[in-house]
């Protein structure tokens, strides 16, 4: 399996005065939110931090590791979120975009165009951008890459900052009480079969995505819902 490189990046920079690369976590859980990682470079470095790949090859101690190393190389970064609500209200593919577009607004401001390497098949930003009138900034010009996080080390990088903030609130929202019983500290809302039984007995919470189908439930996640990449 191939590592992620810079070589997107690199042919970004031939034409753009900016290069970002996004990855989402989250996607194909049936409870809390999905979030949506960016990073971002200013010129083109002649490395990137070691051990940096695709979120999901990594153990949590070295995604942890990482988390330094990667703040420091990127010169911006941040990590948008779209809730279950937002989810079930306006779709998956809607709630991406604005997560994304959310993370994009709280970097800080930068001139010029940009190149916007976005993990996937589908560039959800642009189709949030025109269907829910959002602001059109940063100026980004968005290439989908199936796998990004597996060729670009920007993708990488946003997918490990995503996944990291994301397990995080999911630990945390797991020692609570009321959601102790759906183990979200080792499912983290995604449907294992340990965490459909917990649903079955306990019922949906109030951060279960309601209008997705599982099987074998009322409530269930439907097929569009799960992750394309």
């Amino acid at each position: 399996m191939n590592d992620p490189s810079l070589c997107l990046e690199e042919e970004g920079f031939k034409s753009f005065d900016f290069v970002l690369g996004a990855d989402e976590v989250g996607r194909g859980c049936v409870a809390g939110p999905a979030y949506v990682g960016v990073c971002r470079l200013d010129s083109l470095p002649s490395s990137f931090p070691e051990g940096v790949k695709d979120s999901k090859l990594l153990t949590p101690k070295r995604r942890a590791k990482l988390r330094g190393a990667i703040e420091e190389w990127v010169s911006d970064w941040a990590v948008g979120s779209c809730s279950n609500e937002e989810i079930d209200k306006m779709g998956i593919t809607l709630s991406l975009g604005l997560a994304l577009e959310r993370a994009l607004l709280s970097m800080k401001e930068i001139s010029g165009r940009g190149l916007l390497i976005l993990d996937g098949n589908f560039d959800y930003l642009s189709y949030a951008r025109v269907s829910l009138h959002l602001p059109q900034r940063p100026d980004v010009e968005v290439k989908c890459v199936i796998k990004g996080d597996m060729k670009s080390a920007l993708c990488a990088s946003a997918s490990i900052l995503a996944k990291l903030d994301r397990d995080e609130l999911m630990e945390n929202l797991s020692k609570l009480d009321e959601y102790k019983g759906y183990k979200w500290k080792k499912n983290k809302g995604y449907p294992t079969p340990e965490h459909i039984e917990a649903i079955k007995k306990m019922g949906l919470s109030p951060l279960h995505r309601k209008t997705w189908k599982l099987k074998g439930l009322e409530n269930s996640v439907s097929p569009s819902a799960l992750p394309l990449s």
